[in-house]
């Protein structure tokens, strides 16, 4: 039942999603055919367009998170939602999951198009591909502080986990206040201000927590001979000689895994057991 509704929740999710991906695939195709005839001031502008659609894709994927969560659960479709033999939670599953899917083709979408411009731009001065290859290569190996290879694999693997850790969070605390705002209780007021407003309350309690958590000198530490862990001054799991290339506070994220658990129990027992469909 569960993959029928991530497919149910794709495919309605979707439609939001078509246009600035076309939009964006005719402003690639707009510019492949610029950089043929050498246009500057067309390429400039194009590249701006592209830039732009990128960063209305991310907000466009947020707003629609919170679309289909706020209308297909506590609108007129949420009737049929929760009359479905599910629980709160496998419907609060399905959303998330669906919301993930969005969230990381928005990101990735977001860095195809970086790539992608900084390519378009080093071609300008390239008469072929190995060159261009060769150009971006030697542009990064001349940055400093640039790792190996395999230390920036598991750099980059770092970072996608803690990307996937803050969307996590932000869809739960979304969820959580929608579900809180449409409790019989709260319905007298406006749903979406008093989501506002309980969202704004999880944020300021949840930022003293990391605040806290940030305090506490526990980092992950990645270099060159692998991964470990630095408390205070002492490495652990890493040779003392280790070449500690980057440091992440590490608490931080292990307190909002704990705090995305909880907010995923609560909210789905208050969608099961106390939200009231109008």
């Amino acid at each position: 039942m569960l993959g029928k509704l991530i497919k149910n929740e794709f495919k309605s999710t979707a439609h939001s999603m078509f246009g600035v991906f076309l939009a964006a695939g005719i402003t690639f195709v707009i510019m492949l055919v610029v950089f043929l005839f050498k246009v500057k001031s067309l390429m400039t502008l194009s590249s701006v367009v592209l830039g732009a659609i990128a960063v209305a894709v991310l907000v466009i994927t947020l707003f629609s998170i919170i679309t289909m969560f706020n209308k297909s659960l506590y609108g007129a479709q949420g009737y049929l939602s929760f009359t479905l033999p599910v629980t709160g939670k496998q419907l609060l599953a399905s959303k998330t999951i669906v919301s993930l899917i969005w969230v990381s083709i928005s990101f990735l979408f977001a860095i195809a198009v970086t790539v992608f411009l900084v390519v378009y731009w080093v071609a300008q001065t390239s008469d072929s591909i190995k060159q261009v290859v060769h150009s971006i290569y030697e542009m990064l190996q001349n940055m400093e502080g640039m790792p190996d290879p395999q230390t920036a694999i598991k750099v980059l693997t770092a970072v996608v986990v803690a990307l996937f850790v803050k969307a996590l969070f932000l869809i739960f605390k979304v969820a959580f206040s929608l579900a809180i705002a449409n409790t019989k209780p709260f319905q007298k007021y406006n749903p979406i201000f008093i989501a506002i407003l309980v969202y704004i309350a999880i944020y300021l309690v949840l930022t003293v927590g990391n605040v806290c958590a940030a305090y506490i000198p526990v980092y992950l530490a990645i270099g060159s001979s692998g991964v470990g862990l630095t408390i205070n001054e002492a490495v652990i799991g890493l040779p003392d000689s280790a070449n500690i290339f980057m440091q992440m506070p590490i608490l931080g994220y292990v307190f909002e895994i704990i705090v995305c658990s909880l907010l995923y129990v609560a909210t789905g027992n208050i969608m099961t057991n106390h939200v009231n469909i109008k």
